[in-house]
């Protein structure tokens, strides 16, 4: 009898249902994970599909479908999934995840007012270093250059995570300073190596800054 067998056996002798259903539920997560930063979207879909029908939803679930829709390109079904994230869990920032979906397609405007009010919104300092890159890109897209300064202005040294060192970049870039935009993304991975960048180098590249494309959003 091998091990995995024996601990299902277990499982359904001594563990409380809830806590078996807990922990599939963020194993199917977790391999569904896997499968859309592999390029697998649809496996990805199926898995989560299955856990749903066996009950196990979750804001984190629904969420990794939100992320899923978005890099498909299916913006609505993304905005619905993020919305129905935020209803299982506050702790699933769609407020955030709203705005990258409206930045994705250049609604620069309603992209802009969502960050803002997610700003008013949470106090999670990454989350909030998040938004405020947002509020600056969004202006950076909308070509508000007073608005962008003022919003750029507002990100300052030092940040939690690399929301700093990007937006120097993305200034860089954004009045032609190809070295320098270079330079300060170096920072930013060498500085925060391990720790997610490929959100903020994902808005790079959808300004057309960067030639590769980043790894899929997944958290």
């Amino acid at each position: 009898m091998n091990f995995f067998l024996r601990w299902l056996i277990f499982a359904a002798l001594f563990l409380p249902i809830s806590i078996i259903a807990q922990t599939t539920g963020v194993d199917s997560v977790a391999s569904a994970r896997r499968d859309f930063l592999e390029g697998k979207s649809e496996a990805a879909l199926a898995t989560l599909d299955g856990a749903e029908k066996r009950g196990l939803t979750s804001g984190k679930l629904t969420e990794l479908r939100g992320y899923i829709f978005l890099e498909q390109g299916k913006f609505g079904d993304a905005i619905k999934a993020f919305e129905a994230a935020k209803a299982q869990d506050r702790l699933t920032y769609n407020r955030l995840h709203i705005g990258d979906v409206l930045a994705r397609q250049g609604q620069w405007e309603d992209a802009r007012a969502a960050y803002q009010a997610g700003l008013k919104e949470t106090d999670i300092l990454a989350t909030n270093e998040r938004l405020r890159f947002g509020v600056f890109i969004a202006n950076l897209g909308l070509k508000n250059e007073e608005h962008a300064r003022q919003a750029l202005d507002l990100i300052t040294f030092p940040t939690e995570s690399a929301t700093y060192y990007y937006a120097q970049a993305a200034w860089a870039f954004a009045h032609g300073s190809k070295r320098d935009g270079n330079d300060w993304m170096k920072r930013a991975r060498d500085l925060f190596a391990g720790r997610s960048t490929d959100w903020f180098e994902r808005h790079l590249y959808d300004f057309g800054w960067l030639k590769s494309k980043p790894p899929p959003i997944s958290e």
